[in-house]
Protein backbone atom coordinates (compact mmCIF):
# COMPACT_ATOMS: atom_id res chain seq x y z
CA UNK A 1 0.00 0.00 0.00
CA UNK A 2 1.41 3.51 -1.45
CA UNK A 3 1.15 6.83 0.54
CA UNK A 4 -2.35 8.68 0.00
CA UNK A 5 -2.25 12.01 1.05
CA UNK A 6 -1.79 15.58 -0.17
CA UNK A 7 1.23 17.96 -1.51
CA UNK A 8 -0.16 21.56 -1.05
CA UNK A 9 2.00 24.32 -2.93
CA UNK A 10 1.23 27.78 -1.95
CA UNK A 11 3.15 31.03 -1.99
CA UNK A 12 3.24 32.82 1.81
CA UNK A 13 5.22 34.69 3.50
CA UNK A 14 5.64 32.52 7.18
CA UNK A 15 6.01 28.55 6.98
CA UNK A 16 3.12 26.84 4.86
CA UNK A 17 2.70 24.57 8.38
CA UNK A 18 2.19 27.46 10.97
CA UNK A 19 -1.30 28.81 8.85
CA UNK A 20 -3.96 29.39 10.67
CA UNK A 21 -5.94 26.81 7.85
CA UNK A 22 -3.31 24.48 7.39
CA UNK A 23 -3.45 23.59 11.79
CA UNK A 24 -7.05 23.48 11.78
CA UNK A 25 -7.25 20.71 9.29
CA UNK A 26 -5.68 19.17 12.01
CA UNK A 27 -3.74 16.82 9.97
CA UNK A 28 -0.77 15.03 9.99
CA UNK A 29 2.33 16.99 8.17
CA UNK A 30 4.91 15.10 7.08
CA UNK A 31 7.83 17.11 5.67
CA UNK A 32 8.36 20.51 3.88
CA UNK A 33 9.94 22.36 1.26
CA UNK A 34 10.84 26.06 0.24
CA UNK A 35 11.80 27.72 -3.20
CA UNK A 36 11.99 31.75 -2.01
CA UNK A 37 8.36 32.47 -0.97
CA UNK A 38 6.94 29.03 -2.75
CA UNK A 39 7.10 26.21 -0.21
CA UNK A 40 5.30 22.26 -0.78
CA UNK A 41 3.73 20.68 2.31
CA UNK A 42 3.24 17.25 2.41
CA UNK A 43 0.24 16.37 4.55
CA UNK A 44 -2.83 14.36 5.20
CA UNK A 45 -5.59 17.11 4.12
CA UNK A 46 -9.29 17.21 3.18
CA UNK A 47 -10.14 18.74 -0.16
CA UNK A 48 -11.09 22.13 2.14
CA UNK A 49 -7.31 23.04 3.03
CA UNK A 50 -6.17 24.32 0.16
CA UNK A 51 -9.29 27.04 -0.01
CA UNK A 52 -9.05 27.52 3.20
CA UNK A 53 -5.56 28.31 2.62
CA UNK A 54 -6.61 30.79 -0.50
CA UNK A 55 -8.78 32.75 1.63
CA UNK A 56 -6.15 33.23 4.54
CA UNK A 57 -2.93 33.53 2.04
CA UNK A 58 -5.08 35.66 -0.59
CA UNK A 59 -2.27 33.62 -3.37
CA UNK A 60 -1.68 30.94 -5.27
CA UNK A 61 -2.63 27.09 -4.07
CA UNK A 62 -1.64 23.57 -6.17
CA UNK A 63 -3.17 20.80 -4.60
CA UNK A 64 -2.25 17.70 -5.53
CA UNK A 65 -3.89 14.33 -3.70
CA UNK A 66 -2.30 11.43 -3.75
CA UNK A 67 -4.15 7.97 -4.01
CA UNK A 68 -2.03 5.20 -2.48
CA UNK A 69 0.84 6.45 -4.61
CA UNK A 70 -1.17 5.22 -7.68
CA UNK A 71 -2.34 8.45 -9.00
CA UNK A 72 -3.10 12.67 -8.13
CA UNK A 73 -5.54 15.09 -8.69
CA UNK A 74 -4.71 18.49 -9.29
CA UNK A 75 -6.48 21.27 -8.78
CA UNK A 76 -4.93 25.05 -9.08
CA UNK A 77 -6.50 27.82 -6.97
CA UNK A 78 -6.05 31.24 -6.04
CA UNK A 79 -5.62 33.16 -9.53
CA UNK A 80 -9.19 34.27 -10.29
CA UNK A 81 -9.79 32.73 -13.70
CA UNK A 82 -6.52 30.52 -14.22
CA UNK A 83 -7.49 28.16 -12.15
CA UNK A 84 -7.24 24.58 -13.74
CA UNK A 85 -7.67 20.22 -12.90
CA UNK A 86 -6.24 17.55 -13.85
CA UNK A 87 -4.95 13.77 -12.59
CA UNK A 88 -1.14 12.56 -13.20
CA UNK A 89 -1.02 8.83 -14.23
CA UNK A 90 -3.98 9.17 -16.15
CA UNK A 91 -4.14 5.71 -17.62
CA UNK A 92 -4.00 4.72 -13.80
CA UNK A 93 -6.65 7.14 -13.45
CA UNK A 94 -8.95 5.75 -15.86
CA UNK A 95 -8.59 1.79 -14.07
CA UNK A 96 -9.37 3.94 -11.19
CA UNK A 97 -12.74 4.84 -13.18
CA UNK A 98 -11.39 8.56 -12.74
CA UNK A 99 -13.81 10.61 -14.68
CA UNK A 100 -12.54 11.72 -18.55
CA UNK A 101 -14.07 15.37 -17.28
CA UNK A 102 -11.73 15.37 -14.16
CA UNK A 103 -8.67 13.92 -16.66
CA UNK A 104 -8.93 16.51 -19.23
CA UNK A 105 -7.58 16.73 -22.57
CA UNK A 106 -3.27 16.90 -21.73
CA UNK A 107 -2.78 19.51 -24.39
CA UNK A 108 -5.78 21.98 -22.71
CA UNK A 109 -4.80 20.81 -19.61
CA UNK A 110 -1.17 21.91 -19.98
CA UNK A 111 -1.96 25.10 -21.96
CA UNK A 112 -4.26 25.81 -18.45
CA UNK A 113 -1.41 24.94 -16.20
CA UNK A 114 1.19 27.24 -17.87
CA UNK A 115 -0.98 30.14 -18.22
CA UNK A 116 -1.55 29.64 -13.79
CA UNK A 117 2.09 29.15 -13.18
CA UNK A 118 3.01 32.75 -15.17
CA UNK A 119 0.03 34.59 -13.55
CA UNK A 120 1.74 32.94 -10.55
CA UNK A 121 5.20 34.91 -11.55
CA UNK A 122 6.72 31.54 -12.26
CA UNK A 123 8.81 30.25 -15.67
CA UNK A 124 7.50 27.21 -16.63
CA UNK A 125 8.41 24.75 -18.95
CA UNK A 126 5.47 23.96 -21.37
CA UNK A 127 7.07 20.57 -22.90
CA UNK A 128 7.91 18.88 -19.32
CA UNK A 129 4.38 19.91 -17.70
CA UNK A 130 2.87 18.22 -20.45
CA UNK A 131 5.02 14.88 -20.31
CA UNK A 132 4.18 15.31 -16.35
CA UNK A 133 0.85 15.03 -17.25
CA UNK A 134 0.76 12.21 -19.73
CA UNK A 135 3.30 10.38 -17.77
CA UNK A 136 2.11 7.30 -15.63
CA UNK A 137 3.29 6.34 -11.85
CA UNK A 138 6.34 4.40 -12.02
CA UNK A 139 6.68 3.26 -9.18
CA UNK A 140 5.20 6.47 -7.62
CA UNK A 141 2.71 9.33 -8.22
CA UNK A 142 4.91 11.07 -5.78
CA UNK A 143 7.53 11.30 -8.44
CA UNK A 144 5.20 12.77 -10.69
CA UNK A 145 4.08 15.43 -8.22
CA UNK A 146 7.72 16.68 -8.12
CA UNK A 147 8.34 16.19 -11.96
CA UNK A 148 4.91 18.68 -12.77
CA UNK A 149 6.64 21.34 -10.16
CA UNK A 150 9.51 21.41 -11.59
CA UNK A 151 7.94 22.14 -14.95
CA UNK A 152 6.20 24.94 -13.53
CA UNK A 153 9.02 26.53 -12.42
CA UNK A 154 9.57 25.59 -8.92
CA UNK A 155 12.97 24.09 -7.27
CA UNK A 156 12.57 23.17 -3.98
CA UNK A 157 15.32 22.07 -1.73
CA UNK A 158 15.78 18.59 0.20
CA UNK A 159 13.25 20.10 2.84
CA UNK A 160 12.58 18.77 6.29
CA UNK A 161 10.75 16.05 7.85
CA UNK A 162 7.99 17.38 10.12
CA UNK A 163 6.83 15.54 13.22
CA UNK A 164 4.11 13.91 12.83
CA UNK A 165 0.99 14.88 14.75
Amino acid sequence: MGFSGSFVVARVDRPLNELASVRAAGAPLYWLATDGAWQILQMHTDDKTPDAIVAETGGPVLEMHVHDSDLAWVEAKGLADLGWRGVLSPEMARDHQVPEWWIGEPDEVGRKAVAWAEGAGLRPDPAAVRAALVAESDPFAEDLIFALVKAMGLRFGPGENLILS
